[in-house]
């Protein structure tokens, strides 16, 4: 193991305590923690004979509805938001989600501020109206690409204020470039960052919001150092190429001063165990174990291949009647609800005389790390997991070795494949990058749930045929039992707080239609359902969908509407 860096930050809130316990004085901040330890802090300063308010640095409209307003009686609110030149377009907007689901039928009505890091909130209880201005505490921060940011940041006595939470991001980004890196992929076989600190950790009565500044400090810490990597090795943001090796930050809660460490450490090639699980009941992550098992029970001819960690990567064909078809789950790992949905289709297939190829698992190494997060951050969506034990997606893997795409490859050859259908996951609830100007750069889009929602990749020439097979399978899919109804409750919020809807939509399904010829099939539907942190009847009720998918569009397939 190699160390890049070794170090405890003390706690900001501690040191708040300590340094400004002077009576007869007062006192306003704002920091990155939860409501109990701020409040504590706030009775140790009035201990003291100091008249103290210490609010959250991060979302902070939000925990001024959650903390301060009458919500019994409230008829209609009024948000004027921020209006800063360095914000991301709807910025403070998207900041407030999920207000709009959690007032319950309030009326909430947005528009454009004045102010450049105030909120003016206009709360009415029947006649009584009242007007409030909610501090927004932000800075300019520079990402790693060099880009101007405007990013949370804590705030005491009329000024920023460099919290834990901040500064052990700041360090980790600033040891790993002044490390000295080799020239040739992959740069290491794991980059472990471990970080045990305070902060919120919130479930939401709504969906399966939560908010987590441990999970964003994840997220930025992955998605800044892929940056910073991509960067150095001259490639572009949106690359997905790069194989740097696995990028994984640990970041548990803690007490105290927030411990951070930064090593370079061999992969860790264990195969992790759970009981099996009835598959149309399963309610979590099904085992490797099992995975082999319903893939063995499936029969067909096999032709597995190895990741790079040396774990298997489970592909079948199966023969029978129909056009070539190949169903794959799991390309990125944390994205789980599509493996299970892709079993299940894959029996109801078989019974039907179906011919198709099977890889219900593409990413073994992703999945592995996956198990590893989750037991200490179940509910987070730990996208470090996502892509390869080399740090890639597999998908764009264009030159030999092909490692875990030379599954994919080989069932397109063997089925001729018209049709590819994808199962993927994301975010169950706002994914944010605390660091990075809140939004996530590139993805705003994929930072709320709108539900579950179709996308289709197709070759030139062929959109006619792509749209009608579309609009044909979202009418089908609708009619899972209670779909309508989740994918209309997930884009009302969605649009509240984007400011419109995705279109199109058909059926209460967001469609994604466009040409691309760097997909080996004709057609490649990818289906997208917010599975990232889900569990129990949330998580049976995605796989159930990703399986309807699947069967609705292979009898689609059957009866010519690709042709």
């Amino acid at each position: 193991m190699t160390s890049l860096l070794d170090v405890d930050i003390p706690r900001t809130l501690d040191e708040i305590v300590r340094d400004h316990a002077k009576p007869g004085t007062s006192l306003e901040a704002w920091v990155f923690e939860d409501e109990l330890t701020r409040r504590a802090a706030e009775a140790a300063l009035a201990d003291a004979g100091v008249s103290a308010r210490i609010r959250s640095a991060y979302k902070p409209l939000l925990h001024f509805f959650l903390e301060e307003v009458e919500l019994s009686g409230l008829t209609a609110v009024t948000v004027r938001t921020p209006n800063h030149a360095l914000a991301a377009q709807e910025r403070f907007r998207i900041e407030t989600y999920p207000l709009v689901a959690l007032l319950r039928g309030v009326p909430v009505t947005f528009e454009k501020g004045s102010e450049e890091l105030h909120y003016v909130v206009v709360t009415e209880h029947g006649a009584r109206r009242t007007e409030h201005r909610v501090f927004a505490p932000n800075r300019e921060r520079r990402k790693v690409l060099g880009e101007s940011s405007l990013s949370p940041c804590g705030w005491l006595q009329g000024k920023p204020l460099v919290t834990e939470y901040e500064a052990a991001f700041d360090k980790i980004m600033q040891a790993v470039a002044a490390h000295a890196w080799p020239k040739t992929q992959p740069l290491f076989e794991v980059l472990d960052i471990s970080v045990q600190t305070g902060g919120i950790e919130r479930r939401l009565p709504y969906g399966d919001e939560t908010m987590s500044t441990r999970e964003g400090l994840h997220e930025d810490i992955y998605f800044s150092l892929l940056e910073y990597f991509k960067a150095a090795n001259g490639l572009d943001a949106e690359d997905r190429t790069l194989k740097v090796g696995q990028i994984v930050p640990d970041i548990r809660s803690g007490e105290g001063p927030t411990r951070v460490r930064v090593a370079l450490r061999p992969a860790d090639r264990t195969v992790w165990t759970d009981e099996a699980q009835p598959l149309d009941k399963a309610g979590r992550p099904l085992a490797p174990a099992q995975i082999l098992r319903e893939v063995e029970a499936l029969g067909g001819t096999r032709f597995d291949v190895t990741s790079g960690q040396g774990r298997p990567v489970l592909a079948t064909l199966i023969a029978g009647s129909g056009p070539g078809m190949l169903v794959s789950g799991g390309q990125h790992a944390n994205e789980t609800s599509g493996v299970v949905g892709a079993l299940r289709a894959a029996k109801a297939l078989k019974e039907k005389g179906r011919g198709f190829a099977l890889i219900p698992q593409e990413n073994p190494d992703g999945y592995a790390m996956h198990a590893r997060l989750r037991r200490h951050n179940p509910r987070h969506m730990l996208h470090a997991a996502r892509f390869t034990g080399l740090g890639d997606d597999l998908e764009f893997r264009d030159n030999e070795p092909f490692g875990e795409r030379a599954a994919r490859l080989e069932a397109f050859r063997r089925t001729d494949a018209i049709l590819h259908v994808n199962l993927h996951g994301y975010p169950a609830h706002e994914f944010t990058r605390p660091h990075s100007g809140y939004v996530p750069p590139r993805s705003a889009s994929w930072m709320i749930p709108r539900g579950f929602f179709l996308i289709m990749r197709h070759h030139s020439g062929r959109e006619a045929t792509a749209e009608r097979f579309m609009r044909k399978l979202a009418e089908r899919v609708s009619r899972v039992p209670g779909l309508k109804e989740f994918n209309e409750t997930h884009l009302a919020a969605f649009g509240a707080h984007l400011g419109e809807k995705p279109e199109p939509i058909h059926h209460s399904i967001s469609c994604v239609i466009g040409v691309t010829d760097r997909f080996v099939p004709p057609f490649t539907l990818v289906a997208e359902y917010p599975d990232e942190t889900i569990y129990e009847d949330a998580f049976r009720f995605a796989h159930t969908v990703q399986m309807a998918t699947v069967l609705e569009a292979a009898d689609l397939l059957a009866a010519g509407e690709l042709n």
